[in-house]
């Protein structure tokens, strides 16, 4: 009886193990198509763009502008939804007075193609050469934002090009580390097949770094946060939210646009 016990158990364990690594693109990727909303639901006017990536891929994405903007964000959103989930984050910002521009990567709403890894670099890249080469916007104007996923993807490109600042909200170290969180009693650092490595990148980072998290967190550990904080070159800040994952920032508004205003704004060290 103990031997089938153990049989049976074992075999549980390498269907589970099975199941995270070739399951693994469902849990990282949450697209979806639906444009249910745009800007024009807060009124705010903006451009329709869609963009080529270096593989061929057409990317849809919206450009917000501002009156008399000094800099323009590149936002990178984070694994679920699309574009239509983002509009209230587009009107905090468009309240900051500041140019915003945000694509869906590959597979998410207009987009065509597969979400990749490295087709999200590869679609970000190319949001960051329309910004310099078509709208002529200096990288020095440029401020990167990654949430969640994104954070990796803005991190990237930061260490890649030479923007304004960076900013990293509610983001992990890497997939493997998020994953070992979840999934304790499996070997995910060797059944990952994502990486997603923001911690690496943002050690390359010259520019300055605001790193954003919350205690409350039930996706990314609070942990997360003070590590990639830990890893961050000078100079660096670190701001702490409460609420959930993806309400933060909207919980805690007044204090989180104060902050990034005021971060964005600095005068350069």
């Amino acid at each position: 009886m103990l031997f089938y016990i153990v049989i049976i158990t074992a075999a549980t364990y390498l269907l589970l193990a099975g199941t995270l690594y070739f399951m693994q693109h469902r849990m990282v990727f949450y697209p979806t198509k639906e444009i249910f909303a745009t800007p024009l639901n807060f009124e705010i006017p903006f451009e329709d763009i869609y963009l080529e990536t270096a593989d061929g891929v057409k990317i849809n994405a919206w450009f917000i502008p501002a009156d008399n903007a000094e800099y323009t964000v590149l936002f990178c959103h984070g694994n679920g939804g699309c574009l239509a989930h983002r509009v209230e984050t587009i009107d905090l910002y468009h309240k900051l007075g500041v140019n915003f521009f945000i694509l869906d990567y590959r597979g998410y709403g207009l987009s065509s193609g597969k979400p990749s890894e490295n087709g999200l670099y590869l679609d970000t890249e190319a949001a960051w050469q329309f910004l310099v080469n078509a709208k002529r916007i200096p990288p020095d104007r440029i401020v990167l934002i990654g949430r969640s996923l994104g954070g990796a993807a803005a991190a990237r490109l930061a260490a890649k090009k030479q923007p304004h600042r960076l900013i990293c909200e509610s983001s992990f170290v890497s997939i493997p580390e998020t994953g070992s969180d979840r999934y304790p009693y499996f070997p995910v650092k060797l059944l990952c097949r994502y990486s997603f490595p923001t911690g690496d990148f943002l050690k390359q980072v010259k520019c300055p770094v605001l790193i954003i998290q919350s205690r409350d967190d039930q996706v990314v550990r609070f942990s997360h946060g003070r590590r990639l904080f830990a890893l961050a070159n000078e100079p660096k800040t670190f701001l702490e939210l409460t609420g959930a994952h993806d309400e933060c920032y909207f919980d805690c508004r007044d204090q989180y646009t104060a902050a990034v205003k005021r971060f964005i704004c600095a005068p350069a060290e």
